[in-house]
């Protein structure tokens, strides 16, 4: 049975490193999951993956996520918590909520997919399968980090989402039996987060292994970890990581590297919303996201747009850069990766593409665009 392990604090700290590096600046900070994976291993788990081929077809895979904004307050809940006189009880929110999940379905979890490829969403995945003694897989239903449901492969693919099983730091759980679409359904969990301060961690999209294999984008847990590791070896060496960053992934280039010239953004609906703008060697790049970057336009003309990713890194170590803390005058990188054959149906981009977030333009793939 083939599989990847985190078996170190290098480890961990590479895996998450290339996690960040594929959640197109969103995805959450990475700590939030790190933390806990070094835990893991304090406590002698190992948290570990298999690849898709092992899994069986009749096995039963669960998609844990968290579910909220990644706006920097939602971070910052100590005075609200106190306010509304609530106290944090449940540690690891992905681990109860398959709990609850297996409560209703009345079956076990065989194992656990990410939702997407990010800081947060992967790695306590990865911990989670750990603590309920369970595997992981090695694949996700997005290949990069992206803010809403119907922007993952089983919902392109017709699957449903439900039942989503949701439970907070504070105990509280719900479960959303139906839902009026899978819009609805996930604004029922940005709710929830909303409810509770920020976030809420979901277990659902239960699917059989054939499925599964069929839909999910596969190796990227693998992928994640030789990024990481490949960014740290360069800077190691007094390689240039921004161009090691690039040589580890396939038909990425560099857009543009200079300094973050403006920022604005707002925490709205569960989201956070709003636009940077990088400025370097006369060239201006205008970034708008939703959590996740998702639409840029070069002085002024639309350029690369999900589903292909939009990653900002450090400038000089190829930190990889989240919205959250993004700041002006920060000097960064600003990457173009393409999007995993999944995300490149017609569907999926009608899913994922420029007109699905409200802009009037087409969506161009990246090895399109001079």
């Amino acid at each position: 049975m083939p599989e990847g392990s985190l078996s170190s604090e290098q480890d961990v700290e590479d895996f998450e490193r290339g996690t960040a590096f594929l959640a197109a600046s969103g995805g959450g900070p990475r700590e939030m999951a790190s933390g806990p994976l070094l835990d893991d291993l304090e406590r002698g788990l190992e948290p570990r993956w298999i690849d898709l081929p092992s899994l069986a077809d009749d096995a039963l895979v669960a998609c844990t996520f968290y579910s909220g904004s990644i706006a920097p307050d939602t971070f910052d809940t100590a005075e609200a918590e106190r306010e509304a006189g609530v106290e944090r009880i449940t540690e690891r929110l992905m681990v109860e909520a398959t709990r609850q999940l297996e409560a209703y379905l009345g079956e076990e979890i065989d194992a656990l997919i990410a939702l997407e490829i990010g800081g947060v969403n992967t790695g306590l995945v990865v911990d989670a399968a750990a603590n309920l003694g369970k595997p992981a897989l090695d694949a996700d239903y997005a290949g990069r980090a992206v803010p809403e449901l119907p922007c993952i492969t089983p919902v392109i693919g017709g699957e449903s989402v439900l039942p989503l099983a949701c439970v907070d730091f504070y105990g509280d759980v719900s479960i959303v039996a139906e839902a009026a679409g899978v819009a609805m359904a996930e604004r029922l969990t940005k709710y929830l987060a909303v409810a509770a301060f920020g976030t809420v961690g979901c277990a659902g999209i239960p699917l059989r292994g054939e499925v599964v294999k069929r839909i999910a984008v596969p190796g990227t847990l693998s992928e994640s970890l030789s990024i990481g590791r490949a960014i740290r070896q360069a800077r190691e060496a007094g390689r240039d990581p921004v161009e090691a960053a690039v040589a580890a992934v396939p038909g990425a280039r560099v857009l543009l590297r200079g300094a973050v010239a403006d920022r604005k953004w707002e925490n709205r609906d569960g989201y956070m919303w709003g636009e940077h703008v990088v400025e370097g060697g006369g060239t201006s790049l205008r970034i708008w996201f939703k959590n996740e970057n998702l639409l840029s336009w070069l002085d002024g003309e639309p350029y690369v747009c999900s589903p292909d990713l939009i990653e900002v890194v450090d400038d000089e170590s190829s930190e990889p850069r989240v919205n959250t803390d993004l700041a002006v005058g920060d000097r960064v990188a600003v990457l173009g990766l393409p999007r995993p054959a999944q995300l490149g149906t017609p569907e999926a981009i009608a899913a994922l593409g420029p007109r699905h977030w409200g802009f009037d333009f087409d969506f161009q793939p990246i090895e399109s665009l001079a």
